[in-house]
């Protein structure tokens, strides 16, 4: 059969976020890039939706245009479908929307409607990226694949790297090299030699964080993990990570969001920040005020010259590193970056350490 139709599915990935919680703004502009690509507007249709986030559709006489914007993580998602002949039009409001929704990072699949077509590749998962590049990783076996209440979960088993755990298709860490990770996570705190009896982990649900912590052997530490499926995925599928940090008599696990366990005042001599720098799934709370939010609350948690270590995110990330650059020394004092190659992540990784003001 011969092809139908194109079709372009696209990814705006931080994108400026001015229109992106603006029905009539967004209406505007797609009917505007219609107009200017040349294509023919039969009729046009959007929904605000509450707290956040808005679909406009428009359906042409050449098929039908869709954005959907989730604005808390700058992020719209685009569907342009054309049975007119030639490309020109389609890439010419792609790149008027570009244009106006300013997007950092461009994803983009072209799909000719009519062939056959295999919507998921089944022996390979991509990591995703917001910066310039991806990684794709072999599947030589399919450990777990779920969705929890908070996530999905995916577990595989890859020739490279062993056993490898992915949140929302985002690698969290490798069998083969966790202990690179954990290391720099806990190092830096035990170097410096300030008191160490009292720690917490926020997130960090593989058990790999907190299995390091123990082996410093504080008197006690806590795990603060909000997806309880996480762990017993990592106790089951990957036992050389975790081993057994989850039943030791010093770990104390808690199945509870981090911002709220802070909410409660404690006294640690350390804070390890294993969550993500980019809560944009997990809240609808603009990014900047969360981060400040959570460190202002890491801070109250902790003891006089009590430490935070923190993974923070790709020597890429520019954006990240500014933010934290501009929120951490409202907290703290002696901050320290360090960069470390993760070889699973395939690039080098960002960390931080800070002693409580």
């Amino acid at each position: 059969m011969k092809p139908l139709g194109r079709q372009l599915v696209a990814e705006f990935i931080y994108c400026s976020k001015k229109y992106l919680n603006d029905k009539d703004a967004l209406d505007e502009i797609l009917r505007a890039g219609i107009e200017e690509s040349g294509l023919t507007l039969v009729s046009l249709t959007g929904k605000q939706f509450h707290p956040v986030g808005v679909t406009s559709i428009a359906v042409i006489s050449e098929s039908h245009v869709a954005i959907h914007t989730y604005p808390e993580a700058g992020h719209a998602s685009i569907d342009i479908f054309t049975c007119a002949n030639g490309a020109k039009s389609v890439n010419r409001l792609l790149r008027f929307l570009k244009g106006k929704l300013r997007p950092k990072t461009v994803r983009v699949m072209e799909i000719h409607r009519g062939n056959p077509l295999e919507v998921r590749q089944k022996d390979w998962i991509t990591s995703f990226s917001g910066t310039g590049f991806e990684v794709k990783y072999h599947i030589d076996k399919v450990l777990l694949s779920k969705k929890t209440k908070y996530q999905y979960l995916d577990i595989i088993e890859n020739a490279s790297f062993g056993k490898m755990m992915f949140l929302d298709k985002d690698l969290q860490i490798a069998e083969k090299d966790a202990r690179i990770y954990d290391t720099n996570m806990v190092s830096p705190v035990i170097e410096r030699k300030n008191r160490f009896r009292n720690v917490a982990v926020l997130g960090g649900g593989d058990g790999g964080v907190l299995r390091e912590v123990l082996r410093h052997r504080p008197e006690s530490a806590y795990l603060v993990e909000i997806d309880e499926e996480v762990i017993k995925a990592a106790k089951k599928y990957m036992p050389e990570v975790c081993r057994k940090a989850f039943d030791s008599k010093r770990a104390n696990i808690i199945i509870d969001d981090a911002n709220v366990f802070l909410e409660q005042r404690h006294e640690f001599d350390a804070i390890i920040y294993d969550l993500t720098m980019h809560p944009e799934s997990i809240t609808r709370m603009e990014r900047t005020e969360f981060l400040d939010q959570i460190f202002r609350k890491i801070r109250e948690n902790l003891t006089k010259n009590g430490m935070v270590s923190m993974q923070c995110c790709s020597e890429f990330d520019g954006e990240t590193i500014r933010l934290l650059r501009k929120i951490l020394p409202r907290y703290f004092k002696n901050i320290v970056f360090k960069t470390s190659f993760i070889p699973s992540f395939c690039e080098n990784w960002i960390f931080a350490t800070a002693e409580a003001r």
